[in-house]
């Protein structure tokens, strides 16, 4: 049995509700049996020997959600990571992560979600969400046995990075999906567009690189956008995986404004780099989809601050360390970055100068809700799933920080803001 916290000092980040904002006065949280049991009283016969976390001048929130990692490796024999992966999302205050199909093997049939499940389960680390194939293999040809991976434990069904060009297989798929009430999680990319390992234009030309266009997503969200409104009232719930232009974010908000049931997320990367951070061929800067302009990071950092934007991931990848450190025109594109998820959004409240709360909200509240949760709010009963930070100093992402063996990252050996003093995860304290 877990053993019994008083939480004191703590300034509640309240990540829920149309005003999101920083309790300016301090709480005291009394945890047992994994739940919040009393606020600012302790319940009666309350353990006498709880232990004590002072969280003077620093924030608690509830764990974040990551809605994109891969618990399989890029490139190589692409091995399983699931303990090293769920273990940094811990670390990083990351209690929920949903895992993208593309693993080895494919998640298409549901006795491997079945497995999948139960392995996690096992080891008592962040829970995770596993997101179905939507079609067979992801070769965007059959669909998969949706409906029985559904039964079976997916909250949703996507082809993670893989298009779908047949674009009646994609209709068909989306009237399906919508039979039985299931989300569709899709990247919006024209498969004849988006290969590449740069953006379009000045920088890609002068390295010599194929260029991914903006036209690569716009055109791929105008052809999903005019299948959803075909299907009317029988169109399913839709979320657009990764987004990265200021085209997307137009069409994003004017379809979100026509009242089509779709939300959005955008790669934390694409917030704080840009394509020309690439240097002379950083293969650490390879992305799907590609780092674009600073006009690009500029709307899209104010599409997720006025919401048209509802989450932000990390898109973590664990890439062999061989597949990575080639020619960029060859390298694994993708980066790790769950366990730092936190200290890029607290960067990016700290450049912008945007409230902590609000910010956090795109991986707490709306993370919450595109995964099916209830919304956490400091009510006695709530899961004692929370994250104790100060927003003060910076943490290095170097090797003596980072969980597990890989270490692809554009942030290795630089500081991002924030630093985690505690995580609890159902009323236990993780080292």
């Amino acid at each position: 049995m877990n053993r019994s916290l008083i939480i004191q000092n703590a300034r509640l980040v309240h990540t829920f509700g149309d005003n999101p904002h920083t309790d300016a006065h301090s709480s005291t949280l009394y945890i047992a049996d994994g739940k919040i049991v009393g606020i600012d009283q302790a319940p009666e016969g309350f353990s006498q020997n709880a232990q004590i976390i002072d969280a003077q001048n620093k924030h608690t929130s509830f764990a974040l959600a990551d809605l994109a990692v891969r618990l399989s490796e890029k490139g190589g024999n692409q091995d399983d990571v699931m303990p090293q992966v769920l273990q940094a999302a811990l670390r990083g205050g990351v209690a929920h992560v949903a895992c993208l199909p593309d693993s080895n093997p494919v998640l298409d049939e549901p006795r491997l979600v079945t497995q999948l499940i139960h392995q996690s389960e096992s080891l008592g680390l962040a829970k995770i969400h596993p997101l179905g194939a939507l079609t067979q293999g992801l070769k965007g040809e059959q669909l998969a046995e949706m409906a029985t991976l559904v039964e079976n434990g997916c909250i949703a069904l996507s082809q993670a990075d893989q298009p779908i060009r047949n674009t009646q297989v994609l209709q068909r798929a989306l009237a399906y999906a919508a039979s039985f009430d299931v989300p569709v999680w899709l990247r919006a990319q024209d498969s004849f567009l988006s290969s590449g390992f740069a953006a379009s234009g000045a920088y890609a030309s002068r390295l010599g690189l194929s260029g991914i266009p903006t036209a690569a997503e716009s055109i791929a969200l105008f052809t999903l956008f005019e299948l959803l409104r075909g299907l009317g009232k029988n169109a399913p719930r839709v979320h657009i995986c990764r987004i990265s232009s200021a085209r997307s974010v137009e069409l994003v908000r004017a379809a979100k404004t026509e009242g089509l049931n779709i939300t959005c997320d955008v790669n934390m990367h694409h917030l704080h780099l840009i394509d020309s951070d690439m240097g002379w061929f950083n293969a650490q800067l390879v992305f799907n989809p590609p780092l674009r302009s600073s006009a690009d990071r500029s709307a899209l950092r104010a599409a997720v601050l006025d919401g048209t934007i509802d989450v932000v991931v990390s898109d973590h990848t664990a890439v062999n360390a061989d597949a990575k450190h080639l020619p960029v025109g060859q390298t694994q594109a993708g980066a790790i970055g769950v366990q730092w998820l936190l200290n890029s959004l607290l960067h990016l409240a700290s450049e912008e100068k945007a409230d902590i709360a609000q910010v956090l909200s795109n991986c707490v509240a709306n993370a919450y809700a595109v995964l099916g949760l209830t919304n956490p709010t400091w009510t006695i009963g709530a899961p004692a799933n929370l994250v104790i930070f100060d927003t003060e100093p910076y943490q290095k992402i170097d090797t003596s920080y980072i969980s597990g063996s890989h270490l692809n990252t554009p942030w290795l050996n630089y500081e991002l803001a924030g630093k985690i003093q505690t995580v609890v995860h159902f009323g236990k304290l993780i080292d």
